[in-house]
């Protein structure tokens, strides 16, 4: 990482607490959500249907998936809207929260499941939460040097950094979708053996 990011990043490890404290209350809504909702009806994953696909269709599937919210991040960065970062940020959690629940849930009736998720639980959304915190960062400094123009030289210098940070993850986001694409579909064809 850049050296100049990266001494904005220990002068902001206030933002870091703030963005745990968006993801506890986020788990918390997706389980008063899950509650509201009722817990409804679990299926079988049908691993039958996923051994299917091809490789290319379920990579396609995986890195939109993954990779809208790294460039919708990005994006706002770049125009210093660290709060609609949070906002994301925060329905991103809500998402990932519900879907734990229902991992807990899947496990008593399908034990596979997790070991075809669990990629995305420890390895992905963990980078997910860096990046965000990278971005919310540096998205207070965009805001800052884009109103003075005597400090433009110094938002130029920001952003150059952080675009070459920011492709980085794309890149590390398209290798694990990837990766992830060829472990679903192997997984999934040893299981339906």
């Amino acid at each position: 990482m850049n050296k100049t990011i990266r001494k904005l990043m220990f002068t902001e490890y206030k933002r870091l607490f703030y963005l745990i404290i968006i993801f506890i209350v986020s788990l918390f809504i997706s389980a008063f959500i899950f509650i509201l909702t009722g817990q409804g009806s679990m299926n079988n994953i049908n691993y039958e249907t996923i051994s299917n696909l091809s490789i290319l269709t379920i990579f396609l599937k995986t890195l939109k998936r993954n990779i809208i919210y790294f460039i919708s991040i990005i994006c706002l960065t770049c125009i210093g809207q660290s709060k609609i970062i949070n906002g994301l940020f925060g329905l991103i959690s809500v998402y990932y929260g519900l879907s734990v629940i229902y991992l807990v849930r899947t496990m008593q009736f399908d034990k596979f499941y997790f070991i075809i998720t669990f990629t995305d639980y420890f390895i992905f959304f963990p980078l997910l939460f860096y990046f965000t915190y990278i971005s919310n960062v540096i998205s207070k400094y965009t805001k800052k040097s884009k109103k003075i123009e005597s400090i433009s030289n110094k938002f130029d210098i920001i952003i150059s950094s952080y675009m070459k940070v920011a492709i980085l993850f794309l890149f590390i986001v398209t290798v694990y979708s990837l990766c992830y694409s060829y472990y679903i579909i192997i997984l999934s064809r040893m299981l339906v053996k």
